[in-house]
């Protein structure tokens, strides 16, 4: 949910006079991508941003105007030389800004977005942007089940809403869009509102706490797990949400994972973290990760495999050794490289980061022993992928009478 909505609620609440500018639609490079949204004060206060440059300072002239009222207006920016040669701002895209005064109607459909967000909702915010004059900047909030906060203008308008909401939902991606509706004739821009979803660190040593300041800033809510007071604690690890001391693998056994769900296995050991995997290698997560050398890796799927606890291909999902990989030695490097592959997995998918020839081999920096210190460890880059990409797991052995590439056999 974006950041602004509860300052839009105190605005909308004490009757103060501002203007809303959102970003419904982009094409090309623009400085921001649709989502973005600023919020205009009387004085020429700022609050979110729309992408800075020309482009923020054209959308905050125009916007400055509407907090004294007037009609909302979706203003069109082509960034060409033409508009940015003043400042550098040639992006050679297009950006469409809905600017609207400040919206007193709608105050019930943002109070009831922070509601959806603080019991972690799932739900669509609708904005009509443009059709019949007496909808355009109207709002609405879709949540499953069919219930509707808001009145987007008539009743066709609201199915056509709740509509494409639904598939929105069933969708499950966080981008924003404009969809032009053919009956009524309109364009709406849709925002879905997912809950923050959370990142699960088991093991508070160097990597896991130095993780939970990067995935923090990066919009994760984060829970760190340890059976060590002195390190998972909010002294050391201020930006955590949840700090879970005692037996780890019961603590991970027991929390709630879901298609929300990053689950990262940074402990303290080789035999830990094989254990905590035993707990969510078949769980439904967003994404799974492991830290440790190609040594400790493969042994720990050998294990798994012969025991029969996963599949090569099941094993194939979990992201070890973990992170992207840019060459990260120091404790901060390797846990921003593991953010950014959270990061990489929430924005793209899961799906499509495997398919990505550039990311598939899911090969992480590698250069931390078990034990969470910095030293070297084995070299962990595979140099001699096959051409096809072939995941790691494919070159597990099988158990006798194992067919070619199934489950092991019994």
């Amino acid at each position: 949910m974006d950041r602004l909505f509860p300052d839009i609620v105190q605005l909308l609440e004490a009757g103060a006079p501002f203007a809303l500018g959102t970003v419904v639609h982009t094409a090309g490079s623009t400085p921001q991508r649709a989502g973005a949204r600023a919020v205009f004060l009387p004085g020429g206060e700022l609050l979110g941003t729309l992408g800075g440059g020309c482009m923020e300072a054209e959308a905050r002239r125009r916007g400055l105007q509407l907090t004294g009222g007037g009609s909302p207006e979706l203003m069109e920016l082509e960034l060409d030389d033409d508009f940015g040669w003043d400042d550098g701002l040639i992006c050679g895209g297009t950006a469409h800004i809905f600017l609207q005064p400040c919206p007193r109607d709608q105050v019930e459909v943002f109070r009831a977005a922070l509601q959806l967000h603080e019991r972690r909702g799932h739900g669509v915010f609708a904005l009509v942007a443009t059709g019949d004059p007496d909808c355009v900047g109207r709002a609405c909030l879709i949540c499953p089940g069919g219930e509707t906060v808001g009145d987007p203008g008539s009743p066709a308008l609201q199915s056509a809403i709740e509509e494409t909401a639904a598939a929105l939902l069933l969708e499950g991606k966080e981008d924003p869009r404009r969809v032009v509706l053919r009956e009524p004739a309109a364009t709406v821009y849709f925002e879905p509102l997912l809950p923050k979803p959370v990142c699960l660190i088991a093991g508070a040593g160097h990597i896991g706490g130095a993780l939970t300041h990067y995935a923090a800033r990066a919009g994760f809510e984060v829970a760190i797990v340890d059976d060590r007071p002195s390190l998972c604690s909010a002294t050391r690890l201020p930006d955590a949400h949840h700090h879970l001391v005692g037996d780890v693998v019961q603590i991970v056994r027991d929390w709630p994972k879901t298609p929300d769900t990053y689950v990262i296995i940074v402990t303290r050991g080789h035999r830990h973290d094989a254990v905590v995997l035993r707990e969510v290698i078949h769980a439904p997560v967003a994404y799974l990760g492991m830290i440790g050398s190609k040594r400790k890796i493969l042994t720990i799927y050998e294990e798994f495999v012969a025991e029969g606890l996963a599949t090569p291909e099941q094993l194939s999902r979990v992201h070890a050794p973990i992170g992207l990989d840019i060459g990260a030695i120091t404790v901060d490097e390797i846990a921003q490289c593991i953010a950014a592959e959270l990061i990489l997995v929430r924005r793209k998918g899961a799906q499509e980061v495997g398919n990505d020839a550039s990311h598939g081999d899911r090969t992480g920096s590698g250069r931390v022993a078990p034990d969470g210190s910095t030293e070297a460890a084995l070299a962990v880059r595979l140099r001699h992928r096959a051409a096809d990409g072939r995941p790691l797991t494919a070159s597990l052995p099988r158990r006798a009478g194992a067919g070619g590439g199934g489950a092991p056999g019994g």
